[in-house]
């Protein structure tokens, strides 16, 4: 155990603590991890031979792992909170800013501000060295604890302090995940304007003047354009297995353009540096081949470029799909256009009927329409499978468009 509780007060971190460190502990984590949903007779049997308070902290820790079972290989081991599994970065995203870090400063140490739960820190213990910081005693405790589990205790340091009072940054290298859920009110709700990031804009602005180089973790979703338009500035949209999961500003020497679309873990990158400069890709009914992008590319402003440089065009304006020759990238993908029509639902069935077709997978794009619902309304079952991709223009700047496709 990287840990053993003697005299811990009863607190839930001191509770959560007993249950990982004693054979009783790690006995009735084993049974909850062994049953998918505990009936009111499990929790109460478990109550009787250990106490309420006992099975309450086992039920959070291991909720918290199997909530965390698809983010980190080791979550069964780990000490973890519901809340922090759900802000942390997944392992797979983290070991690859790591990488990075480890790339332009090798063995020097980041310092990772705000770390949760830990998973950037022990990425970066694995790279290198790290000094993890949080101002949550518990928290970090838990880091502790991680770092331990993944064997780097020895390559981090723990510091509980206040990312804003932590001291001077000066030549030093940063990584900082600020708190996405301090909307003030206290609702719980994640911010979506940095504004409302904890620590907030004027500290997040602070530390680029300081630190040497380093990276901010924002939502992908936030309003990173707004506040972050600098062309001193990295902002790298990541992807995994197909969904966007931050946006990454990176700043002072750990910049390298001024944005850049990665997927992971295929490790597939597009920056502004790869492409013509061009104000907008032309547009073009698909006839051969319609592609959809990662969302990184769309996000992170470079979909244009990357048609361009790849002689694609936008299937209608103002539409994020493409269209061209056909193209084999990991940035796309692929459906071979087996036909193109209006949108009308009576002229769809009877398309899909004569060619004795099903829509296994249904894409929408700019219309309100439900895959479900459609499905429902065209009330084909026999036939081979097939995709339908529906697209409008934006603003009412071209009609509504229905592509049958068979992915490649």
């Amino acid at each position: 155990m990287p840990e053993r509780m003697t005299d811990e007060p009863r607190t839930v971190v001191g509770m959560e603590l007993l249950v990982l460190t004693t054979e009783p502990g790690q006995q009735l984590l084993g049974q909850i991890a062994s049953v998918a949903e505990p009936s009111v007779s499990d929790i109460e049997r478990w109550r009787k031979h250990h106490g309420i308070e006992f099975v309450t902290a086992a039920l959070r820790l291991a909720g918290a792992r199997r909530r965390a079972a698809g983010k980190f290989v080791r979550s069964s081991e780990m000490w973890l909170d519901s809340t922090g599994v759900e802000q942390s970065t997944d392992e797979r995203v983290a070991r690859f800013k790591a990488a990075r870090f480890r790339r332009l400063i090798g063995s020097e140490p980041v310092i990772d501000l705000c770390c949760g739960v830990g998973i950037d820190a022990l990425a970066l213990a694995e790279a290198g060295r790290v000094i993890a910081v949080d101002r949550a005693p518990e928290r970090c405790r838990r880091v502790h604890w991680n770092l331990e589990v993944y064997g780097v205790g020895g390559r981090g340091l723990v510091v509980c302090a206040d990312a804003e009072r932590f001291g001077t940054l000066e030549g030093r290298w940063v990584h900082i995940d600020p708190d996405r859920r301090a909307v003030p009110g206290g609702t719980g709700r994640r911010a979506r304007s940095i504004s409302d990031y904890a620590p907030g804009l004027p500290f997040l602005q602070k530390l680029r003047s300081e630190a040497v180089g380093g990276a901010i973790k924002l939502s992908p979703a936030s309003d990173f354009e707004a506040h972050f338009d600098d062309t001193r500035l990295e902002i790298e949209l990541v992807s995994l297995d197909g969904e966007c999961k931050e946006a990454t500003v990176w700043f002072g020497r750990a910049a390298s353009c001024r944005r850049r679309a990665t997927m992971l873990p295929v490790g597939a990158t597009f920056s502004d540096h790869d492409g013509p400069d061009s104000t907008a890709a032309l547009v073009a009914a698909p006839v051969d081949w319609l592609y959809t992008p990662d969302p990184t590319l769309i996000r992170a402003g470079l979909l244009d470029r990357f048609a361009v440089k790849h002689g694609l065009k936008r299937a209608g304006p103002g539409v994020d799909w493409l269209t061209g020759p056909e193209l084999e990238s990991p940035f796309l993908t692929r459906y071979a256009v087996q036909a193109l029509l209006p949108l009308d639902f009576k002229q769809l069935k009877r398309e899909l009927k004569a060619r004795q077709l099903v829509p296994q997978t249904i894409k929408v794009r700019g219309l309100d329409v439900a895959p479900e619902e459609l499905r429902r309304r065209l009330g084909l079952d026999a036939g081979r499978s097939t995709t339908l991709l529906l697209y409008a223009p934006p603003g009412g700047r071209g009609r509504a468009q229905v592509v049958i496709g068979e992915r490649c």
